[in-house]
């Protein structure tokens, strides 16, 4: 996992801010998360009416706080405290969440160093069982006790538990080499697992499984409840570095064995930090990622029918130089998906791109949502879909501050 951490102390501001509309023809707008936070890494979610969860951490001197608010009637609610610490990992790439999985049952995660030499982290989860009021103490789906890394995790509803997946490196032979992962290159590594536990609400770990027994290091995993059940999508490593997307299904309390939604045969020798999205609406599985198999960026999107336990051919959204994927994936009730990805300009700027794309797979022309002033500092950008609106996040920077930036348009602009 690619070491991003920031030295803190360090002055950062949530602010709002459109960096530019693009002039097409959606009409991109304002849409401002709450004024008191200062944070970076923001994720969003979906509640079980369909209103967005903005969650952040918010750095103040030594300590991290991990914090979040609903959109209700058109305002963000008051930011409520999750938890905090001083030996946080703050990361643009491995960030915390916070999900609604029932009614009353929520969900949230984050990462604290065991030896930040090492790069050694374990991941830390908190449940509510008052509809996101008042959190639990932390406590680690993970019970091997290694000094090792784990993290990017992944929440799904199992019945009335909380399902966790995440990446664990517990049979990891060697430490992590923190600069030259930075590029992509986690050179001696090896035995970064795949794995899942259920999580009862009173905090008790059962089932705990091992998905796969090499995957990429440092790619986020995602999940989405389909019709037919869970599936989780993540990248996967061969022996011989081949690293494409694979996919997994929940069928009876068991995963299933992975499968590739598509052979790029992307040959890489290190973790390229770029990871897959998948959505479900009534019909349709889509599962969107990034590959540079032809040695030039290329971001996909490959659909399936729910019930079906293969993908179609990969549609292919964009392609050249100056494509950075990082890609994001939410459905439409009626049908249909929007993707999102992130683009270079020149320097450190980029675009943050979206388009529409219906179940059959035909595609509307991509839209420009943003002008990203530092396509590095932007992270993994977030996106949800909510009232016929895309909602999008990413952090951003002013001056010398890095600043969460949020935005909002309707779905019809992408038509």
């Amino acid at each position: 996992m690619t070491n991003f951490y920031l030295r803190i102390p360090i002055s950062i501001i949530l602010s709002l801010a459109l960096l530019s509309c693009s002039g097409d023809k959606s009409d991109f707008e304002d849409w401002a998360p709450p004024k008191s936070a200062i944070s970076v890494s923001p994720n969003l979610s979906l509640d079980k009416k369909g209103s967005p969860i903005l969650s952040w951490m918010r750095v103040d001197g030594e300590t991290v706080y991990l914090e979040y608010a609903r959109l209700e009637s058109k305002q963000w609610s008051p930011p409520i405290t999750v938890s905090s610490g001083e030996n946080w990992l703050v990361n643009r790439a491995d960030f915390p969440s916070v999900v609604q999985l029932t009614d009353s049952l929520w969900a949230a995660h984050w990462l604290v160093f065991t030896d930040p030499s090492s790069f050694a982290y374990d991941v830390l989860v908190s449940l509510s069982g008052d509809g996101g009021e008042t959190w639990d103490e932390g406590f680690s789906p993970h019970s091997d006790g290694t000094i090792s890394e784990h993290g990017f995790v992944s929440f799904f509803a199992d019945g009335s538990d909380v399902g966790v997946v995440w990446l664990d490196g517990r049979n990891m032979l060697g430490g992590h080499i923190d600069e030259a992962a930075q590029d992509g290159h986690d050179k001696g590594i090896d035995g970064m697992t795949l794995r899942s536990a259920k999580l009862s609400p009173t905090g008790l770990i059962t089932d705990d499984q091992e998905i796969d027994d090499l995957v990429c290091d440092c790619c986020q995993t995602d999940i989405s409840e389909t019709p037919d059940g869970a599936i989780l999508v993540f990248r996967n490593r061969t022996k011989n570095e081949y690293r494409d997307i694979y996919f997994s299904r929940m069928i009876n309390g068991q995963w299933s064995k992975s499968k590739p939604v598509a052979v790029d045969n992307w040959l890489i020798g290190g973790c390229p930090v770029n990871g897959p999205s998948v959505a479900a609406n009534q019909n349709k599985t889509a599962v969107a990622w990034y590959t540079q198999a032809k040695g030039f960026g290329e971001v996909k999107v490959a659909l399936s029918d729910n019930g079906s336990d293969d993908f179609d051919s990969p549609i292919n959204i964009d392609s050249g130089e100056d494509v950075l994927g990082q890609v994001g994936l939410a459905p439409l009730d009626e049908g249909g998906f929007v993707v999102s990805w992130m683009t270079h300009i020149e320097d450190t700027s980029g675009e943050l791109r979206v388009q529409y794309i219906d179940d059959s797979g035909a595609t509307s022309p991509s839209v420009i949502a943003a002008k990203i002033s530092n396509t590095r500092i932007a992270g993994l950008p977030q996106m949800v879909l909510t009232d016929e609106n895309v909602v999008l996040a990413w952090t951003g920077s002013s001056g010398l501050h890095k600043s969460v930036q949020v935005l909002k348009t309707s779905v019809d602009g992408l038509y």
